[in-house]
């Protein structure tokens, strides 16, 4: 038997809990350690996993993004989970094996017990792939015959064809983001190379990926940071001026954004000067209902990207300034 017929196998006897909470599409059983595994394949694809390792010890936002991708496409709203929980339960598997911190012990029952990131770090550094699973997923082909195993054995036809569509997205928004990066280091322009070859879905997710991570997951306008446990991040990837209007995604015309400097941005109660400092409109100071949060950032410079190619473009400032009268 070949080594990548080997894993083939694994990967059709996955172990995966029966119980009538799944439908049909998951073939009656838990689809969590599949899912997780798409996002770890995708994750070799980007060469964000660079080794068999794979750390719970630093940041594991791109992998929660990716497996909830995948699974809001055929698992009901309401119905969430945690990264831990596969992460801990594929132990169980021949070719993933926990690596436990200095001190603790991996016991089946704690791992059992396992719901949460953050008490999946209290014991364990990460987990460790077969080397030779880990260099059959760098190659393409490799990729390709093992994550349609996943979605062949562990789903529906119905529920493969979505996740094999949200595969594919995932890799025109990695190529997308890739474009972005490179064009950033260019001339200011609204038209991006290839742009129309992309999906507006990929486009979305490729713009988000390349400016969230410009601007290290912080409001670019108040400051704040917030990666909440389950590795979620709070902030938005925002256009300058919209894409309604401009149909721009160079990353000059994006900054990253919370919530609430979204939305006061978006209409027009906050701007960014050429040089970079927070304004308000007056119409703040008039309205009861306005956050007076948003008047504490008047004249604070902007927490931009460490590459400075990659700060917001005066011309884009400039026009929302003027849209909104700033």
């Amino acid at each position: 038997m070949t080594a990548i017929e080997t894993y083939i196998k694994h990967f059709v006897k996955l172990n995966r809990s029966p119980g009538a909470v799944w439908s049909e599409l998951t073939k009656r059983k838990a689809p969590h350690k599949p899912i997780l595994l798409l996002a770890v394949i995708d994750l070799i694809h980007r060469g964000v996993i660079t080794s068999p390792f794979i750390a719970v010890t630093g940041d594991l936002i791109e992998l929660n993004e990716l497996f909830n991708l995948y699974w809001r496409r055929i698992i009901p709203h309401g119905q969430a989970s945690s990264i831990a929980f596969p992460f801990s339960r594929l132990d169980r598997e021949p070719f993933w094996k926990l690596v436990s911190k200095p001190g603790s012990t991996t016991t089946q029952a704690v791992i059992n017990s396992t719901s949460s990131v953050t008490y999946l770090r209290r014991y364990a550094l990460g987990a460790k792939i077969d080397e030779e699973l880990f260099h059959i997923l760098q190659n393409e082909n490799g990729r390709d015959v093992l994550r349609e195993t996943l979605l062949q054995s562990c789903f529906s036809q119905e529920a493969a064809m979505s996740l094999r569509e949200q595969s594919v997205i995932n890799r025109e928004a990695f190529a997308y983001s890739r474009i972005l990066e490179e064009s950033s280091h260019l001339p200011l322009t609204m038209e991006i190379p290839g742009k129309d070859n992309f999906r507006p879905v990929a486009r979305d997710q490729g713009f988000r990926r390349i400016v969230i991570k410009a601007y290290d997951h912080r409001c670019a306008l108040c400051g704040v940071r917030i990666i909440t446990p389950e590795q979620r991040t709070v902030v938005d990837a925002a256009h300058i001026v919209p894409w309604s209007t401009s149909h721009n995604d160079d990353i000059r015309n994006g900054m990253a954004l919370c919530k609430l400097c979204h939305w006061a941005f978006d209409y027009g109660m906050l701007g960014v000067t050429d040089n970079y400092k927070v304004v308000t409109s007056r119409q703040i100071g008039a309205d009861s209902n306005a956050p007076g949060f948003l008047q504490t950032l008047v004249g604070r410079g902007i927490i931009a990207p460490a590459d400075q190619d990659l700060w917001p473009a005066p011309q884009y400032l400039a026009e929302h300034r003027k849209e909104w009268r700033l």
